[in-house]
Formats: C-alpha cells, sequence, structure tokens
C-alpha cells in the first residue's frame, strides 16, 4: 500500500531550486559522477527548478553558505576541538596521531553534516526571491529532496570516514601508519580515477 507524497512547502522548495542550480554547474545528462546519477525525468525535473534560480539569488546563496559555513567551522574548532585537544593531549609532544586525527576527523563530521544543512537553510530563506517562493511543487519533488540529502550525508560520511583521517595521517604528519593507512591512501587513489573515467566517459563526443 503506497501513501500519497508529501508536499515540500516553499522553503524546501528553494533549498532544492538552489541545490539543483548548483548541481546543473558541475554536471549535466551526459555526465555522470559515481553516487550523483539521475534519470532522465529527474534530470529534466532538476533543468526546470534551475531556471528559476537568479544570478542575483544565486551569488547570494553561494556566498550566504560560504561565509555561515566557515563562520560555524570556526566555532566548532575553538568551542569544541580545541577544549577536547587540550583535555584529552595534555602534553602536546605527546599527542598520538591516530588519536588526534580521530578527534579531528569527527570534528569534521559534526561540522559538514550539521553545519553545512543549517549555512544552507539560513542562505536559502535570506536569497529567496518571491518568484522562487511561489515555486509550485511536483509531486516528485519530495523524492528528489530526499535523494539529493541522501547524497550530501553519504559524501559526507565518506569525506569525514575515509579522505580526512588518511589524508593527514599520510601527508600532514608523514608517518609511517602501516597497512591500514597505505590501504586508505590507495583507496582514496582509486576513488579519485574512478570518479575521473566516469565523468570523462560521461562526455558528450
Amino acid at each position: 500500500m503506497t501513501g500519497e507524497q508529501p508536499i515540500l512547502g516553499p522553503s524546501a522548495m528553494a533549498r532544492l531550486a538552489f541545490w539543483v542550480r548548483n548541481i546543473t554547474l558541475v554536471s549535466s545528462p551526459q555526465v555522470s559522477w559515481p553516487g550523483f546519477s539521475y534519470t532522465a525525468g529527474e534530470w529534466a525535473r532538476l533543468s526546470g527548478l534551475a531556471k528559476n534560480v537568479g544570478e542575483g539569488p544565486f551569488a547570494r546563496f553561494m556566498t550566504i553558505t560560504a561565509v555561515a559555513f566557515i563562520a560555524l567551522a570556526a566555532i566548532a574548532m575553538v568551542g569544541i576541538f580545541l577544549p577536547l585537544a587540550t583535555w584529552l593531549f595534555p602534553v602536546p609532544a605527546d599527542t598520538p596521531a591516530l588519536q588526534f586525527v580521530l578527534l579531528l576527523a569527527a570534528t569534521a563530521l559534526l561540522v559538514i553534516g550539521l553545519g553545512l544543512p543549517a549555512s544552507m537553510r539560513l542562505a536559502s530563506a535570506m536569497s529567496a526571491d518571491v518568484a522562487m517562493r511561489e515555486l509550485v511543487p511536483a509531486s516528485e519533488d519530495a523524492a528528489l529532496a530526499r535523494k539529493v540529502a541522501f547524497q550530501i550525508n553519504r559524501i559526507t560520511v565518506i569525506m569525514c570516514g575515509l579522505f580526512v583521517p588518511g589524508t593527514l595521517l599520510w601527508i600532514a604528519f608523514n608517518i609511517e601508519a602501516g597497512p591500514i593507512i597505505t590501504a586508505l591512501k590507495w583507496l582514496s587513489f582509486a576513488a579519485i580515477g574512478v570518479s575521473a573515467v566516469y565523468a570523462r566517459k560521461g562526455q558528450p563526443k
């Protein structure tokens, strides 16, 4: 038994429109990024929503999102990361590399997982014009919004669980951490390679 699809409100529609305008700048139906693929019908809806976002509102959205996110990240570093690091590692010279990086990765997960959506909500509320607030939701928009949210959450977990600790341990600390970090290093290289191949194959001839 299937229930009726929920209808997105004006604020959610504006956020979705801003996000898809951003997506259409870096991708297209001919370009397939791993984990960020859309059906032909979804692309048609994405393109239609993106056309409702003017240059001025979009520029304000991107600027406010960046400023708000940087501010929240700074607050998290000063108010969460530094106090915890000082408490857990009172002697900086004796700070264990793995524990330090895991704490930093957890802070990054908190900042990106909560701070980015909050920044986008604030930016959307401050940037959407009258036309965007009057967007008429389609029946598939709620499912599309859930798909976008899932994609953002997934890439956040991958970045904070793999790339942040792997990069810091391998490069910033310049240490030999054994097979685990070596595996993280080559997994990151493989992920970048696969992404590049997918993007290249999807480009129009």
